[in-house]
């Protein structure tokens, strides 16, 4: 058998061997010298974990009394370096000291003499630098005029909490608690006035809320809406008289319902002195006068009232607090007196689908009130209504109110007009729709107000 040579080992591209050529021992010996802290300033061992510092920064170095004393390795006051040369930045250097193993570390730096053949170690200063953002405090002063609208401001204010009343006081609280600290420095951007510079944080906090409160609607639009939208007969607000604000044609949805209203009949009984009844108080209390003054459109107005208050009354409880409309057969007595096309109209104007929520009723009772101010010359008693509708006393004034009209109690006059006793009176309410109309805002509920 041939015997197998070994592999000669390729030697590198640059000639040199693979293997590390062993070096004579150097009998050179070094002294080594250790320092003892004799001097107060000792080298620094710095670190900037995560900052970029600047190769040019230069920091001023103060001492204090150490207050470590579990590190009695250095004796030395402890140092602290600062640099306020940074235009934004404020760089801090400390001896940080923790509790894990290498707070038992000490950093030493060597210095060697070839020529002495001495090594020379000294203890060093183990810190780390940490960066701040500037603080304005110290920078630019305000002005004289600032200073002196700061002052009278806060004179004014200790004087209202001094002798304030208590709305005063709360105000003023009020104002101390919500206020936003401004930045005594101008900023950049401001080139005259008096305005102060807001934080970048509270800069950020109101342009953020200015963005999210531009689409906001403002309080005039809210209530422009809530009246566009309330179950109302919408009213003529360029009107120069109380009857253009609500002029018949748009109660009774159009002139051909009042003229398919038969009420010859009707005047005949009550001019030749019969007693007619109706059932309802406003009507009967009101038919022999309106008859006998001769306006057939008055009539026929208090006709196509009696109509809608009879239309109500006859309303079925449905489901959810809604109403619904009675069945056909219920409503002949309805259909013979008035007639099926204009009972069929009322169903048509205020139900939806044979059904009235309510938004519905208040429409229907809201159009009732404006015809009664319209037969009582824009001035009425509203207790003949509530009886009528069988509603509370409050709930009929707050319709009245919507309409635009002035609720308040009887005078004296309309008292002994309407015959009634002072003690009478007080279960009676009187409706005036006047020039200006006086419409109820939007209600703004109280801050600091928690619902029970």
């Amino acid at each position: 058998m041939s015997e197998k040579k070994r592999k000669r080992h390729e030697e590198r591209p640059d000639g040199r061997p693979s293997k590390k050529i062993a070096t004579e021992t150097s009998s050179q010996s070094i002294k080594i010298l250790v320092i003892e802290d004799g001097d107060e300033w000792v080298p620094v061992l710095a670190s900037a974990p995560g900052l970029n510092v600047p190769s040019n920064l230069s920091m001023k170095p103060y001492t204090k009394t150490r207050q470590d004393v579990s590190r009695p390795s250095l004796a030395v006051p402890e140092l602290l370096l600062y640099s306020s040369a940074h235009p934004k930045l404020d760089y801090i250097a400390r001896e940080e000291s923790s509790n894990t193993s290498e707070s038992h570390l000490k950093h030493y730096i060597g210095v060697y003499d070839p020529e002495t053949e001495k090594l020379q170690l000294v203890q060093a200063r183990k810190m780390v630098i940490r960066s701040t953002l500037c603080s304005y405090e110290n920078d630019e002063k305000s002005s004289d005029s600032e200073k002196d609208i700061t002052n009278n401001l806060s004179a004014r204010s200790n004087l209202g909490l001094a002798f304030g009343t208590k709305k005063s006081q709360k105000a003023i609280r009020a104002l101390t608690a919500n206020a936003i600290k401004a930045s005594p420095t101008k900023s950049k951007s401001q080139s005259s006035g008096t305005g102060r510079a807001l934080d970048p944080l509270a800069s950020a906090v109101v342009s953020s809320m200015a963005q999210l409160t531009s689409s906001m609607p403002t309080r005039e639009q809210l209530q422009a809406d809530i009246d566009e939208n309330k179950p109302i007969p919408k009213p003529n607000l360029a009107a120069e008289t109380p009857a253009e604000v609500y002029p018949i044609e748009q109660l009774v949805e159009s002139t051909n319902v009042l003229r398919n209203m038969s009420v010859q009949e009707l005047m005949d009984k009550v001019n030749a002195g019969e007693d007619v009844q109706t059932r309802s108080l406003f009507v009967s209390n009101r038919l022999r006068a309106v008859v006998q003054s001769d306006d057939v459109k008055r009539v026929r107005t208090l006709r196509y009232l009696q109509l809608l208050l009879e239309w109500h009354k006859g309303l079925k409880l449905g489901n959810k607090g809604a109403k619904k409309l009675p069945k056909d057969e219920e409503l002949g007595s309805l259909i013979e007196q008035y007639g099926s096309e204009v009972v069929q109209g009322v169903g048509k104007r205020f139900a939806d689908r044979g059904e009235l929520n309510k938004w519905h009723s208040d429409n229907l009772i809201t159009h009732i009130c404006a015809l009664a101010l319209t037969l009582d010359n824009f001035t009425t008693d509203t207790h003949d209504i509530r009886e009528d509708l069988k509603s509370e006393g409050k709930d009929v004034q707050r319709y009245f109110q919507e309409l635009g009209c002035v609720v308040a109690p009887p005078t004296e006059m309309e008292r002994e007009k309407w015959k009634i006793t002072k003690a009478e009176g007080v279960r009676h309410r009187v409706a005036r729709l006047r020039l200006p109309l006086v419409f109820p805002k939007m209600r703004v509920p109280k801050a600091g107000k928690k619902k029970r």
